[in-house]
């Protein structure tokens, strides 16, 4: 066993210069250029959050060769083989990489910065039928850039300018087993699909053991979730039927003059504790479902980015209303938590703020509704793993998962803004860190 710092025994492999500066403890001892064997890496001293909902775990261990967590574990429990490195943590907190559950990355300086937030896996939920045809799943030159999870191009219909344009049911299960085929992590529905093909979509996605997306459904997502789509969302939907039922007709007519914009006329007509909101809990229960809320995105037009398209800036007086019903979106959010729906974080880029912020943006807004910053977390990294059927490869710290995690400088569970201090990201168990020229350089440990 060897402290990072000391020479190798055998030399191998040629590697590039570490970068030390600013990194915690140990990591000072990463340095020049030189020859060392294919290593463990022992990270200790370290506090552990693993995603999986217990407290954080103080002097602790984790073993890495071979881009794979080998073991985990408290302080001297962990052995280490000959010739491991042994890397010194101390002071630091090592989580999970965090799973951006709705983004659309287009570039690799947007990949580079969400990977900056921590971000190690995203699910382009947006891609279109072009991009999807020239960029396929990789193409991002030699930078690190996070896991991208795409469905191939979302199912549209009509003259779809984002997606596969579909001119009927029948074409649209197609298109369904034509991308499961194709290796589609999951299949996207836009909301321009009649409620009537949800139905045949969904059995062909579960024919074909793949989930359904059909988030932002025009009206709402009840109906996409009774047919049987995996996930729901935004929270601040525009359903009328979470409303009650004497508000639903008076919030349609409001909605269709435009005479104030949705989200508002909707939450001022919620009661998020209501028989209407327990229907949905009920819902998304039955089918196992997710919810991802999005309340970025909600809130985004109180911060516009300048280059959104999407992004619509509200008057003083639309932000004064927005401000002023918002509590009853983090209630409604509570409900939901409460009940045991499970929950996604999304930054829902380029809605948000910049690529990467949207997404602690998402953390810190969860929080500030009420909900424990252990849990968020667990969101942002187990929930993502399981919505994308990859939990089995990542979320959580544990033996046998792909070495996948961040060394943070400070306890996120203190304070969920912590989470942005990122010392390390380690990516199946190569370690970088972003230099002050905003370039990714690799850590070596020896």
């Amino acid at each position: 066993m060897r402290r990072a710092g000391t020479p190798g025994r055998r030399p191998l492999l040629a590697i590039s210069a570490a970068v030390a500066a600013g990194l915690p403890g140990g990591l000072a001892g990463a340095g020049q250029d030189t020859f060392i064997a294919l290593q463990s890496e022992l990270f200790t001293n370290v506090t552990v959050i693993d995603g999986r909902g217990g407290p954080p775990r103080p002097s602790s261990a984790v073993l890495v060769r071979g881009g794979r967590i080998q073991d985990v574990g408290a302080q001297g429990s962990v052995a280490a083989p000959e010739g491991a490195v042994v890397v010194d943590l101390s002071g630091s907190y090592l989580i999970p990489g965090f799973i951006d559950a709705h983004a659309s990355p287009r570039t690799t300086d947007e990949l580079r910065a969400l990977l900056a937030a921590g971000i190690t896996g995203v699910r382009d939920g947006a891609v279109s039928l072009a991009a999807f045809a020239e960029r396929g799943r990789g193409g991002f030159g030699e930078d690190p850039v996070p896991a991208l999870y795409i469905g191939g191009p979302v199912l549209d219909a009509g003259d779809a300018p984002r997606g596969a344009a579909l001119a009927s049911e029948a074409a649209a299960v197609a298109e369904v087993a034509r991308q499961a085929a194709d290796g589609a992590d999951f299949v996207s529905v836009a909301s321009s699909v009649p409620p009537s093909w949800l139905v045949g979509i969904a059995r062909a996605a579960r024919r074909a053991d793949v989930p359904l997306w059909a988030d932002r459904r025009d009206g709402g997502w009840l109906l996409a979730l009774r047919a049987g789509s995996a996930v729901a969302s935004p929270l601040v939907s525009g359903d009328s039927e979470l409303l009650p039922e004497r508000a639903r007709g008076p919030f349609e007519a409001l909605a269709d003059a435009g005479r104030v914009p949705g989200r508002i006329a909707w939450l001022e007509r919620l009661e998020p504790h209501g028989p209407d909101v327990d229907r949905a809990v009920t819902a998304l229960l039955s089918n196992d479902s997710a919810l991802m809320p999005l309340l970025a995105s909600a809130s985004a037009p109180l911060d516009c980015p300048a280059e959104s398209a999407t992004c619509t800036p509200l008057s003083d007086d639309e932000r004064t209303a927005l401000q002023a019903v918002w509590p009853k979106a983090e209630a409604l959010v509570q409900a939901f938590h409460g009940h045991g729906v499970r929950l996604l974080v999304g930054s829902d880029a380029p809605r948000t703020r910049a690529w990467g912020e949207g997404f602690h943006r998402e953390m810190q807004l969860l929080v500030e509704a009420g909900i424990p910053p252990l849990e968020v977390l667990g969101m942002a990294t187990r929930n993502g793993a399981i919505a994308l059927g990859q939990l089995h490869e990542r979320g959580t710290i544990e033996i046998g998962k792909r070495a996948d995690f961040l060394v943070l400088e400070a306890n996120p569970v203190a304070d969920i803004r912590n989470a942005r201090r990122i010392s390390l990201v380690v990516m199946d168990g190569r370690a970088w860190t972003l230099g002050p020229d905003d370039a990714w350089r690799r850590v070596r440990f020896n």
